[in-house]
């Protein structure tokens, strides 16, 4: 997975760097650092040093650090071993590995928090 800016449309928040606004970006969105406020890409990656707070939307999200608030995934969702998520998440599709963290709400109804859909609440670990 390359993460430099051979990805057009792309932004990373490195390590160390605190970063806070509305960020709306085409492709891939990587976060070492924290960002709080809202994020919507095609792709969220959230590193093991990561924290994101506040309002993320993506079609695909790989989470090895926090997401804290809400989370929309229209298409995948993975949580993994790191991962952790105090949030309302909406998801189509969902894999938590040994050791990742969910808690608050879970929807599955293909990432669209207005749509019916099963909810369940909680806190679930991979």
């Amino acid at each position: 997975m390359a993460e430099s800016s051979e990805n057009p449309g792309s932004i990373i928040i490195g390590e160390g760097v605190q970063a806070k606004g509305t960020f709306k970006v085409p492709g891939r969105a990587v976060i070492n650092g924290t960002l709080e406020g809202e994020l919507v890409a095609k792709d969220i990656i959230v590193g093991p040093t990561g924290k994101g707070v506040g309002k993320f939307q993506a079609e695909m999200a790989d989470i090895r650090g926090e997401i804290h608030d809400t989370l929309v995934a229209s298409g995948s969702l993975v949580i993994r071993a790191t991962g952790k998520l105090t949030a309302e998440v909406f998801y189509k599709e969902m894999e938590i590995e040994k050791g990742g963290e969910v808690q608050g709400k879970m929807t599955q109804n293909g990432g669209q928090p207005a749509a019916a859909g099963s909810a369940s609440s909680g806190t679930t670990k991979g």
